[in-house]
């Protein structure tokens, strides 16, 4: 990644981060604190929107995937003025998604979200993302978005450069504790031909793979994903090997990582 650029400073701003993923949520509250802003969390849309109805927010991290009414139909009920007083329908929108298919910024898009971002999403790239948000309302130039970057089993550089290391521990552990179990209803699932069980928990994982940097997990559950999405039980059983693989990779790493014994 290009960190020459710095990064724009921005006032400390309300943030309602609207995600169903336990891991994927704690991480971006956690950034949004080290970073100045103020988080609110919302598990699914109708807790954000009850949120967006109660408390002014200067912008809104929406994933897309959420398990009772989707991101775009949050954004829409949103633009549509259904969270006034509090929150004008105007109010800044970011979507992110656990999968970037082609389109998919598109369809964001049309549902009246400012920008997108595709999940794994990087702290810097986060930030940079909001500001473009921010500054694109205040009418300034707009920052390009950040190239992707290559395949990784587990990274967790960024908290240990920023001296976050109790926290990156407590995030490792909840990894484990959570993605384990998950794992055996992967395969279970997938072996029952259940497609649409498949599809939340591969779903879920992708998500969960993010804040460790676990880009390969995330790519290979994306991959399972899309393939459990075609509806075809034995497409779905193809995608899982490389799937389970990648993840006892990740929780191998996991159980090893020294900020474990902290």
């Amino acid at each position: 990644m290009d960190d020459s650029n710095p990064l724009p400073i921005l006032p400390q701003l309300t943030v309602l981060v609207v995600d169903d993923n336990d891991v994927n949520r704690m991480y971006m509250l956690h950034l949004l604190r080290k970073s100045g802003h103020k988080p609110l969390a919302a598990a699914d849309g109708g807790q954000a929107l009850a949120l967006a109805a109660s408390q002014a927010v200067d912008c809104i991290l929406m994933d897309v995937q959420l398990p009772d009414m989707d991101g775009l139909a949050v954004t829409r009920a949103i633009r549509d003025g259904q969270c006034t007083p509090a929150n004008p329908p105007d109010v800044p929108i970011l979507a992110l998604t656990a999968f970037a298919l082609q389109g998919d910024r598109e369809r964001c898009l049309a549902a009246g979200m400012d920008d997108h971002v595709a999940k794994p999403v990087r702290g810097r790239d986060l930030l940079l993302a909001m500001a473009r948000v921010i500054e694109g309302r205040a009418g300034r130039p707009a920052q390009p978005p950040q190239p992707a970057q290559s395949p990784a089993v587990l990274d967790l550089s960024e908290f240990s450069h920023k001296g976050n290391l109790e926290f990156a521990a407590e995030l490792l552990a909840l990894f484990v504790e959570l993605a384990e179990p998950k794992g055996r209803e992967l395969a279970k699932a997938v072996k029952g031909g259940d497609v649409a069980a498949a599809s939340g928990l591969a779903h879920d994982l992708a998500g969960m793979a993010g804040p460790l940097r676990a880009e390969a997990l995330g790519q290979a559950m994306r991959a399972l994903l899309a393939a459990c999405q075609t509806g075809d039980a034995e497409v779905c059983r193809q995608s899982h090997p490389q799937a389970e693989t990648a993840l006892a990779a990740v929780l191998a790493a996991a159980r090893a990582h020294p900020l474990r014994n902290i």
